[in-house]
């Protein structure tokens, strides 16, 4: 995989890609243990693309343990979104509905900014999502929660950053498709997003690697 477009059509390349995602798709629906394992299985596949092997990993409850550091950094910076959105909101809504009029040129600009937050934060989460998942796997859960370290390796190459995180986006916006068709058939193109991000991370570790690891 020697452009970082390649990321988008690598998983395709294995003979056996429509079984392996539409079988992980259906262990992820498992409560919390299903997305532990979806992690665990994209960073297999990373690993597999690190090893010189564009193969995807055969589709098993094998990745529950390989996924747990990142689904735990995932789970953090969710919540902190989804608290800071929750504040925002919150007192926004508490000024609308116990004031008169005059205080929703208080309450409804908070809830707006809420809204803001929530779409911006979002955005940004995806645009350090590479790095995040860098960091991770060189420190394990305290390496990706460590805003510094994240931030020291997309310092270390923007330009390279920006554009890995614009695929990351787009790898989300693969894995939401199903949804669009139907809910069922996110179940077979989450995983399929899963990879393509394993396949831009395997690729900003190549172009940004050595600078990165000297800034982490």
């Amino acid at each position: 995989m020697n452009e970082l477009s390649d990321s988008v059509a690598w998983p395709s390349r294995d003979p056996e890609w429509v079984t392996k995602v539409m079988l992980i798709g259906l262990i992820s629906l498992v409560p919390v243990a299903g997305w532990l394992n979806l992690f665990g299985w994209m960073l297999a596949a990373l690993d597999n693309l690190r090893a010189g092997r564009p193969q995807l990993p055969p589709a098993t409850f094998a990745y529950i343990g390989r996924g747990a550091n990142l689904f735990v950094v995932y789970f953090v910076y969710g919540l902190v979104l989804a608290v800071a959105f929750g504040i925002f909101f919150g007192v926004g809504i508490v000024i609308v509905a116990g004031t008169d009029g005059e205080a929703n040129a208080v309450g409804i600009p908070l809830i707006l900014m809420a809204y803001a937050l929530l779409l911006l934060g979002g955005l940004a989460w995806y645009l350090v999502t590479p790095a995040v998942i860098v960091a991770t796997e060189r420190g394990g859960i305290r390496g990706g929660l460590n805003v510094a370290r994240v931030m020291a390796i997309i310092g270390s190459d923007v330009d390279a950053a920006l554009q890995h995180g614009l695929f990351a986006l787009v790898a989300s916006l693969i894995g939401g498709l199903g949804v669009i068709v139907c809910l069922i058939g996110e179940i077979f193109t989450a995983p399929y997003g899963y990879a393509v991000l394993a396949g831009v991370v395997h690729h900003y570790e190549r172009t940004a690697g050595p600078s990165a690891a000297t800034a982490a």
